[in-house]
């Protein structure tokens, strides 16, 4: 809940989404639309 992933908890299914959180703990990122085939290449290039 502290990066806002369970925001549609009230719906009936909620919305995946994926967060990508620094060492800080900050968001560097956060991926609303996911295709499971290109999410970890993606995820990949945006550490880079």
């Amino acid at each position: 809940m502290a990066y806002g992933a369970a925001a549609d908890a009230g719906a009936e299914r909620p919305k995946r989404i994926s967060v990508l959180i620094g060492p800080d703990g900050t968001v560097l990122r956060r991926y609303d639309a996911v295709t499971p085939a290109d999410h970890p290449d993606e995820v990949l290039a945006d550490l880079a």
